[in-house]
Order: structure tokens, then sequence, then C-alpha cells
């Protein structure tokens, strides 16, 4: 026996174990690749079914324009190419399917990237597991509202750039290592300009990779990125006119959280309205237990535009009509954002302008696709073309809103469905000649009525914030002003509760109530509540509500 059997011999005696086989490589990969497929799927069916709407939000709360000066201002920022990139597919999340199509793909690219990085670092099989914890979490981020697709681009680039680093280093890993700390340095510094916080993640690859390098590349590395960093910071910071976390946090960090059902759902109610399916809106409220203000809120807008407020009142568990908010520092966006819907139905395109632009100011970048469309049906209504051509042009820029825009350009190319909605709410304008210091929708909705009294929503909404309020006193008042004067009187079951209300608390004589009480079925059922007041049987009278609920707080 040779000198090289012998040694063969012993080293099967000192490591029994066999290579692995062929067959048995080629069934880790399959399960590997079989779990990505899986986590593939998974991913896009719960984005998709069951957190659709904060796709629409995100693709609603931005406003991306196809012109050289739009592109231009993204140069004013770190992250650049992210935040473009990003902000490019995500106005494509107005189509169903689209948004989970982009995010699952955008999460495999980084997972794929990382697992490429690993494996040059000397790392095996299992840097497709480390693939997927990263698609894992970077999924879970966007949870969140607030997290958004630049910042998964982010990390797609910082990964990339330091795979670029690495097969560039290899290369010229016979050269001086100054020469390798140079172009450390130049990539850092392209992979902060490009994609903001990604430069992280090849700051953190290149530590790693450095521990496969020779000694004097490992420690020159490591002990020159905290330099590079630091002195980047001070930079950057000169540059840019951020404050230091967000130059180095750009486009945005997530955070680990459970999914926003809750959130999910008021989206839902949100985005069913203002695509127009109202129906939808009203049989999903009206299924929740406990339904959200904001859900409350679309649902009774929904019933006024209908003429049915007063009927429905007390449909729901949460009253919210809107016409009771005070906008301050605490309230929440999705709130200031829904405010211009109000106003818009009641009429007053003075104040749907005004709120719409505090829903501009409230938004990323202070862009707002839904609040452009609203300021240019504002425009529209109140006869200023000039200014809704502002807007128009914007959207025209879109690729999404284009035709949207075309349709709504007066002249040749405006449909009659538009043409038709602009007359209408017309009818209803505020043209008073007045000057508001404040939000006081009360004042509001008294100059719409007295523009036109047929303006059936301001006079229900006007009428039942009154009632919430238990100020029957007002309610009277507002009643015989709009109602009683016109000779346009409401006969509703929850106006005549409230007449009696008034009119048994002021001992009026029986003229006033043969002048005021038109329904003889309510009439009985007074009778009956005198004799079991406070009874559940009546939880649908406004003499339950005014007795038993706590009113509204203005």
């Amino acid at each position: 026996m040779n000198i090289r059997e012998l040694t063969h011999h012993l080293s099967q005696r000192t490591n029994p174990s066999r290579p692995v086989s062929k067959t048995g490589v080629w069934v880790s990969k399959a399960f590997t690749y079989m779990a990505i497929a899986v986590w593939a799927v998974a991913c896009f069916a719960f984005f998709h079914l069951c957190y659709p709407y904060h796709f629409y939000y995100q693709e609603q709360n931005q406003l991306f324009l196809m012109s050289s000066e739009y592109v231009s201002t993204y140069f004013d920022k770190p992250a650049w190419l992210a935040c473009l990139t990003g902000d490019f597919l995500t106005q494509f999340y107005y189509y169903m399917y689209v948004g989970p199509a982009i995010l699952t793909v955008v999460l495999l690219t980084a997972g794929d990237l990382l697992r490429r990085a690993l494996q040059r670092c000397g790392m095996g099989n299992g840097a497709a597991w480390w693939g997927i914890a990263l698609m894992t979490v970077m999924a879970v981020m966007h949870f969140h509202i607030s997290y958004r697709l630049p910042s998964d681009i982010a990390v797609c680039g910082g990964i990339a750039v330091f795979l670029l680093y690495d097969i560039a280093r290899c290369r010229i890993s016979s050269w001086h290592f100054v020469f390798t700390l140079v172009l450390l340095v130049f990539c850092l510094y392209f992979s902060y300009r490009m994609f903001g916080y990604g430069c992280w993640l090849t700051a953190l690859l290149a530590i790693i990779s450095a521990f496969r390098q020779k000694a004097v590349y490992r420690w020159y590395t490591m002990a020159s990125l905290p330099l590079i960093i630091f002195s980047a910071t001070l930079v950057t910071n000169n540059i840019y006119r951020l404050y230091t976390y967000d130059n180095l946090t750009y486009s945005g960090l997530g955070r680990i959280g459970g999914p926003e059902m809750d959130l999910e759902r008021e989206l839902l109610v949100d985005n069913e309205y203002y695509f127009g399916h109202h129906d939808q809106v009203l049989a999903y409220v009206k299924s929740q237990e406990s339904p959200t203000p904001g859900m409350s809120f679309f649902y009774y807008l929904v019933r006024a535009q209908r003429g049915e407020l007063p009927d429905h009142l007390f449909d729901l568990s949460t009253i919210e009509l809107g016409t009771l908010y005070q906008i301050g520092p605490d309230t929440p966006m999705l709130t200031i954002k829904q405010m211009n819907e109000l106003y818009y139905v009641l009429g007053d395109m003075t104040f749907t302008e005004r709120a719409a632009m505090l829903g501009n100011v409230f938004s990323r970048d202070n862009r707002n696709t839904r609040m452009t469309k609203r300021l240019a049906e504002a425009n529209l209504i109140s006869g200023d073309t000039l200014a809704a051509m502002k807007y128009l042009r914007l959207l025209d820029k879109t690729i999404v809103y284009h035709q949207w825009a075309k349709h709504h350009t007066p002249g040749i190319y405006m449909t009659p469905e538009v043409k038709a909605e602009i007359a209408h709410r017309q009818q209803f304008i505020n043209r008073t000649d007045t000057l508001q210091v404040g939000d006081n929708l009360h004042i509001v909705m008294t100059e719409l009525l007295k523009s036109n009294p047929e303006n059936t929503a301001a006079l229900d909404y006007m009428l039942c914030s009154l009632l919430l309020l238990k100020d029957i006193k007002s309610f009277k008042r507002d009643y015989d002003l709009f109602c009683i004067d016109t000779g346009r009187e409401r006969i509703k079951p929850i106006y005549q509760q409230a007449l009696m209300i008034y009119l048994a608390g002021s001992d009026a004589p029986q003229d006033q109530w043969e002048k005021y009480i038109k329904d003889p079925v309510q009439l009985q059922r007074f009778q009956e509540y005198n004799q079991r007041r406070g009874d559940p049987a009546f939880k649908d009278t406004y003499w339950y509500f005014f007795d038993k609920m706590k009113g509204a707080e203005y």
C-alpha cells in the first residue's frame, strides 16, 4: 500500500461520513424552491384577499407625474432611485391584483439577491433560508400603512450594490488593498445616493465578506467602515438638509407588528364609497357589530344623499355624521382626508376645496391623487375653470388618471355624465356673500339652505346634528325656518318625535300639536311611550335616545 492509499484509508476511518449524493442535493434544492413557491403564493393571497385596501390608500396618497420636472425633484433627496422606482410602481396599485403582485415580485427579488450575496460570502444552501427570512420580515413590515414600496427597493438596491462591489473586488484582489478600500467607499456612496438606508446592507455584507479575505483586507475594511459612515453622515446632513435620523434611514424604516385589520375594514368602506359602490357600503357597515366612526361617517353620507338620513339615524351603534368634528392636531389623518367628502355632498365648494388642500398637506410630499381630483371637481362646480385646469393638467400627466382628466376637461372631451354631475351639484352651492372664521358647520348649512331650500342633504344633516346634541330648542327653530316657513314640511318619524318632546315640554296648545304633528302613528306611540318610559322596545325612537342615551359632544 503506497502513501496515497494509506492516507485515503486513514481518512475514511477517521471521517466515516460519505459525500452527499446528487439525489440528495436535488431533493434539498427542490424542497427549497417549493418553500419559496408556497411563500410567494401565501404572500400574494394574503395581501390580495385580506389587505387590498391598504394598496389603494398608498396609491391615492401620492401623485406620480410623467414629466421631467417632476422626476428631477427626486434628486433633491437620498435614495432617489429607490423612491423613483417605488413611486412609479405604486401608481399601478390602482388596478386590482397588481398591488399584491408587484409587492410579491419585489420581495422575491430581495430574497434572491440576499441568497446570492450570502453565497458569495461563503454560505451554502442555508443562504436561501436567510432570503426567505428577509422576505418574511419585509412582508410583515407592510402590515403598517406607512411602510412603502421604495423601502423595499432600497433593500434590493443595497444588496445589489454589494454584489457589484464583491465582483469588482475579486477582479482587483491582486492589487494593493488601498484600491479595495477606494472601491468600497465609492460603492457605499453610490448605494446611499441611489438607495438610502440600503447602504447599511451594503456595509454589513461587506463586513461579512471581509472575513473571507486576507487579514490585512479584513481589518482595514472593518476599521474603515465607521469612519466612512461618520464622514458620510456629516456630508449628507449639509447636502440634503435633513435630520441625522432621516438621513440615515431614508426612505423610511419599517417596524414589526400585526395586521391592522380594523384599519383595513375602515379603508374598505372609504374606498368602496370612493369607487361609487354605495350599496356595498351600506350592506357592509350594517353587518358590523361595532362599526368605527369612519365606517359610520360613510354610511350616513350615503343615506343623506338618498334622502334617508332621518329614517336610518339609529341604524348603527356608532353614530358619526362628521358635522360635529373639531379639526385639530390630534385629529386622525383619515378623518382629515374624509372631510372634503362631507362638504362636497352638502354643496359648499369653498370648504370642499379647503378640506382637500388640508388633505394634501397631510399626505406624503404634499401630494395626493384623490385630493387633486376633488380640487378639480370643486373648481369645475364653482365655475373657476382656470383653477380646475391647473389640477386637470397635473392629472393629465399621470398614467392612471389621464383619461379621467380628459373627460373632465371643459370642451369637446367632457362627457355628458360629467356635465350632468356638474350641473346637478351647481344647484346646491353656497351663493351667500359672507366670510367664515371657523368650521361651524351649522352656519355653513344655514347658508346653503338659504341659497337653495331644496338642499335636502344639508337640511337633514343640520336637523339630525341638533338632535344628536339634544338641542331641541334649536331644532324647533330651524325646523320652523326651513320646513314650515318654506312650505316644505319634512314629515319624518324622528322629526315628529322630536317635535312632540318640544311641544310636551312647552305645554303647547292643541292647535300647535295639530300644526306640527301629522303622523297619527307616532302620536299613538308617544302616548304608549309615556306609559312605559325607558322601555327598550322603543330603542328605535328619538324619545328613548333623548331619555337614555348620551348625547353627542360639540
